[in-house]
């Protein structure tokens, strides 16, 4: 994977917030919703993904029984004229939630309001959880003979690396 190509991934997930999440129903049928993501960076540990989902929707019940998961990141459509050109990455992970009473919470919801600011009203509603993704392989897409999949190690090289200047 060339640097370009890393740089570009690196950007899409950093500058969207936004994802399609795959889920599993109780009955193995696969479901999709669309969720609001933060990329949490901590020193010593794998970048991960954080949610904040409310458990009176479908993927958080269906999270919390199988938290097994997929992400499909994809960038703006009108950003090319052909949209199977579209830059796009599927992250498989594993979501666990993050009790409020829990030592690191305070920094993840730290982390998740520097990234998305419009939502601290909803860190006031009982309902809804901070939930934790380890992120365990992607299959970037960048577009027409640029498509790579990536372990754990190397999205986390990814997600860690110095970028600079525009994407």
């Amino acid at each position: 994977m060339r640097y370009e190509d890393q740089r570009a991934l690196r950007t899409l997930i950093d500058h969207h917030y936004t994802a399609a999440l795959g889920t599993i129903t109780a009955d193995g049928a696969p479901f999709v919703s669309y969720v609001l993501y933060a990329v949490e960076r901590r020193a010593g540990y794998d970048p991960t993904f954080l949610l904040l989902l409310s458990r009176l929707s479908a993927h958080t019940s269906h999270l919390l029984a199988d938290p097994r998961l997929s992400l499909l990141i994809t960038a703006v459509p009108t950003s090319v004229a052909d949209p199977q050109a579209l830059a796009r990455v599927t992250i498989q992970g594993e979501a666990t939630p993050i009790a409020r009473e829990a030592p690191e919470y305070s920094a993840a919801k730290a982390c998740y309001l520097h990234q998305l600011p419009g939502q601290e009203h909803l860190f006031a509603l009982p309902d809804f959880t901070l939930f934790r993704v380890q992120l365990y392989e992607a299959r970037y897409i960048g577009g027409f003979g640029r498509a790579f999949t990536l372990d754990t190690a190397k999205l986390a090289a990814v997600l860690t690396m110095n970028i600079a200047g525009p994407a």
